[in-house]
């Protein structure tokens, strides 16, 4: 390590190692009272996270070998066959882009129905409010029993096909279950959606929409250009959160289809279970993951966007 001339030191040379130590004591006398709160946080994320993830991303690049004819074992290797296959075989293509379509569609369409809820909630202090807004909460922290709940309202015996047949909708029953359309049906309902875009919204001053109705905007126009396009920020956020949600999605359509169905977070699962392809099971994660990255990404430039405008 080469040493380097100093100001001051009268033409000595210090060595770049000493220098180096003297920054790192610098920073800990003047950050150590951040570290050590940090500290707990870092420690968790490392073990929960950051280890997992690393290992994940290591078994991306394994090869596997039968051992003993009997069960397949990844090795060690370093080798892109993984994802050579993830992006050229219809299977693996198709599951992806099957899981990509569906959450940009279904965020979409849940986006549409959660704008005219959230700006009634956020302008209107309706009776029961608290109640309305608890109820798009349950479906997220009450997940599994929603699901089966809607399971069941969804088979041939089920209070729906008995609705619809009572009404004289339907002569047969509908076969609802084990069906990709209602896991897009369910993806599709504005839950938490309806309370962040509520927050945007809630953020907008009342004072521009009067205004513009007294410009002789009616309510439509007001909503649209002048609500809507202030509360871009919080809306465009409320859109890639759900995608990246949407996205990794597993517990729905293996609760509503089965574990044959065609998202790629399941696909995963059975490469592990039952075919022991873990590199395989790893490549596929480090793509989902990167693309849950991505859309982060693109979540915290919007937010940085708006805050600088």
């Amino acid at each position: 390590m080469a040493d380097v001339t100093l100001r001051g030191t009268g033409g000595q040379t210090v060595p770049r190692a000493r220098l180096l130590i003297q920054d790192v004591v610098r920073f800990w006398q003047q950050n150590r009272a951040t570290l050590f709160l940090l500290a707990p946080l870092l420690i968790y994320m490392a073990v929960v996270f950051a280890i997992p993830v690393s290992y994940q991303l290591a078994f991306a690049f394994y090869s596997r070998i039968l051992f003993k004819g009997v069960l397949w074992m990844p090795v060690p290797d370093f080798t892109l066959v993984n994802f050579a296959r993830a992006v050229s075989e219809a299977e693996y293509v198709n599951s992806l882009t099957w899981t990509l379509g569906v959450a940009i569609f279904t965020s979409l369409v849940s986006l549409s129905l959660a704008l005219p809820v959230a700006y009634f909630l956020a302008r209107y202090n309706t009776f029961g409010r608290s109640f309305i807004e608890l109820s798009f909460l349950l479906p997220i922290f009450g997940e599994i029993f929603t699901l089966y709940a809607l399971a069941y309202a969804l088979t041939p015996q089920g209070p729906l096909n008995w609705l619809l047949m009572t009404l004289g909708l339907i002569k047969a029953p509908l076969q609802l279950v084990r069906n990709p359309a209602a896991v897009i049906l369910w993806m599709s309902l504005p839950t938490l959606s309806v309370l962040l875009i509520r927050g945007a919204i809630a953020g907008v001053d009342v004072m521009y929409e009067e205004a513009a109705q007294t410009m002789g905007a009616n309510w439509f126009q007001t909503f649209w250009q002048v609500t809507v396009p202030m509360a871009k920020k919080g809306i465009m956020g409320t859109l890639l959160l759900s995608i990246s949600g949407a996205v990794g999605v597993y517990t729905l359509p293996l609760i509503l289809v089965g574990p044959n169905n065609n998202w790629l977070s399941t696909k995963i699962q059975r490469e592990v279970n039952p075919f022991f392809n873990y590199p395989m099971a790893s490549a596929l994660g480090v793509i989902l993951t990167g693309i849950c990255a991505i859309l982060m990404y693109l979540y915290l430039r919007t937010q940085e966007s708006g805050d600088k405008s």
